[in-house]
């Protein structure tokens, strides 16, 4: 089952030269295909991004130790990048300060890591793809990082679980991009979450995002993330196999256009070989309804414990398609090895 997923995968992504993948270093392919309904959900990398108090799941707390999370595809673009497959340096990477180079090299080929020990967690989530709705929808192909380079963030965040039941968490994220003048600049923003797991079944999530100034509409045009927002979701299992999840943007509607907003997901899991996602939400901006649909395959443990199979969804290949009213599929990859 995995291989015929990703053998179906391929080939969608060979149909044509039009299909563009935002693929060179994202997490998002996973949420996004459940609508981006993911503030409940727990996951050991994407977490860090959507609710930092759902990074390290409740199966990963019984073993402990150090993960590191390989970005297959961020590798062979970063190297073009870089100048080390051509000998020459992009122009993106070229205007890049010196002192950044070395993590922008390091943050294409590591795409996270995670520690734990008892009831303590932290992570890194390194140079994660911002989603421009028009970079999406154009053809580069698999290994150009050209968008990447210009406009990226990475976070650091760490967890306390406070009970079996009760997770809190912290994130701290470093925007960068160029201004019209070709200049660099970077930003500090924070994340607070909350998880609460009363039973298997259910479990909550409530995340304050705060997004610095002139970095605004980083998450907001596709992810639905404003600025100094409280956001909530809900992940409801009624089979261990199936998840259905649902998600509230701004609750204090500090802004018109993420106000209340809802989002809704499942994902299904396949005698444990692989996953079948869809979601729905509406555009931030034009209102338009957009029907989400992905899959996961190539099973490998999803994280590193004492003992035991937890239901902790560790897949090598995510997948995902957007499909809008009133624009042309967006579609993200990312195939990430986990150590």
């Amino acid at each position: 089952m995995p291989a015929l997923v990703f053998l179906c995968a391929v080939v969608v992504l060979q149909a044509g030269d039009a299909m563009a993948v935002g693929s060179v270093s994202t997490v998002s392919p996973r949420p996004l295909a459940m609508g981006g309904a993911f503030m409940a959900v727990e996951d050991e990398a994407a977490a860090i991004a959507w609710n930092p108090a759902a990074f390290a799941p409740r199966e990963c707390r019984r073993g402990g130790g150090l993960r590191v999370h390989l970005n297959v595809l961020g590798a062979p673009a970063i190297a073009r990048e870089t100048g080390i497959l051509t000998g020459v340096e992009s122009e993106p990477y070229g205007r890049i300060p010196g002192a950044e180079k070395l993590s922008v090299a390091v943050g294409g080929v590591v795409k996270s890591a995670s520690f734990a020990r008892g009831g303590f967690a932290c992570g890194i989530l390194l140079l994660e793809e911002h989603l421009e709705p028009a970079g999406l929808c154009r053809s580069k192909g698999l290994a150009d990082a050209g968008d990447l380079l210009s406009a990226y963030y990475s976070s650091l965040c760490v967890v306390f679980h406070l009970a079996d039941t009760v997770s809190i968490g912290a994130s701290e994220t470093v925007y960068a991009r160029f201004d019209g003048d070709g200049d660099r600049h970077f930003g500090i923003g924070r994340s607070y979450g909350a998880l609460l797991e009363p039973n298997d079944q259910v479990t909550v999530g409530l995340v304050y995002i705060d997004i610095p100034p002139g970095y605004e509409d980083y998450r907001r045009e596709i992810e639905g993330v404003a600025p100094r927002t409280m956001n909530a979701g809900l992940a409801y299992r009624p089979l261990p196999s199936l998840v259905l999840t649902f998600d509230l943007r701004d609750l204090a509607e500090k802004h018109g256009d993420t106000a209340l907003r809802p989002r809704a997901g499942l994902e299904w899991n396949l005698w444990g070989q692989a996953a079948l996602r869809a979601g729905h939400y509406r555009e931030e901006r034009e209102g338009a309804s957009v029907l989400s649909l992905g899959v996961g395959a190539i099973r490998m443990p999803g994280c590193r414990q004492a003992g035991g199979d937890g239901r902790s969804d560790g897949f090598v290949l995510n997948y995902a398609s957007l499909f809008s009213e009133t624009a042309g599929p967006r579609h993200l990859l990312s195939v990430v090895l986990h150590f």
